[in-house]
């Protein structure tokens, strides 16, 4: 979880990440792609980069689930909520969100903040929601892989045939095993980038052919190539997993 505070406007771009995202806004105003966003809201996997406006004097907390985190509280398939943002409402009680706003504008210290939420969230899980161990496996090697595993990897790996691993997978994650690995490579190529490496070797690390199948890649999710997009100076998300 974090706590983010601005007392200037802010703007950034959102890159596509591998799990699920809670946002709770207490003062301020935010949008997505100039489109207002409620309160409290629930963003599935992004198939495209997008770009957040932040009003001056904002504040809001951010919850990153694990890859098969957010199944535990979604009683549907996740994979229904893909390139979705909608409001928290949508899946969970209004009254409860409202309350949860209320406790969360009373403090001032992000660390109660943090327990408040947590609170929340294990209040809300639905205990047989949770996905197989084999899946939830699957996903953990994705990420530790960034990307990099083959499917028929994966279903050996974890004991499933391809066809079931892709059936079950979908429904568990929000998108598919090859989506994913797309996405996990598209962080991990973010992450190369930031460590100083060249585009030339940062394909070659990342398990491209060569760069113009990096560049294809890149521009697929974000609609630049990656020496425009990374030279342009935009505030970007940088997810925990590589801070």
């Amino acid at each position: 979880m974090l706590w983010i505070e601005s007392t200037e406007p802010r703007d950034q771009v959102l890159l596509p990440e591998t799990a699920f995202t809670v946002m709770l806004r207490q003062p301020g105003a935010g949008s997505i792609n100039q489109q207002p966003l409620a309160r409290a809201i629930l963003s599935g996997l992004q198939q495209r980069t997008r770009y957040a406006g932040h009003s001056a004097n904002s504040a809001f907390l951010i919850v990153r689930f694990t890859e098969t985190g957010a199944a535990t509280l979604l009683r549907d398939r996740v994979d229904q909520f893909y390139s979705q943002t909608i409001a928290l409402d949508t899946v969970l009680p209004h009254t409860a969100i409202e309350s949860l706003q209320d406790h969360l504008a009373e403090t001032t210290d992000p660390q109660q903040k943090f327990s408040l939420v947590e609170r929340f969230l294990c209040r809300s899980i639905h205990p047989h929601a949770a996905p197989s161990v084999q899946i939830a496996a699957a996903a953990r090697l994705i990420r530790a892989t960034n990307g990099r595993a083959s499917i028929a990897t994966l279903a050996h790996e974890v004991g499933m045939s391809q066809s079931a691993l892709e059936r079950h997978f979908s429904a568990a994650v929000g998108a598919s095993p090859k989506t994913l690995s797309r996405l996990a490579r598209l962080q991990h190529v973010c992450h190369l980038w930031d460590r100083g490496l060249s585009l030339t070797e940062i394909a070659h690390a990342a398990g491209y052919t060569d760069q113009p199948h990096l560049t294809h890649d890149f521009r697929a999710f974000t609609g630049a190539g990656p020496a425009e997009f990374f030279r342009s100076g935009l505030a970007r998300n940088l997810p925990t997993f590589y801070k």
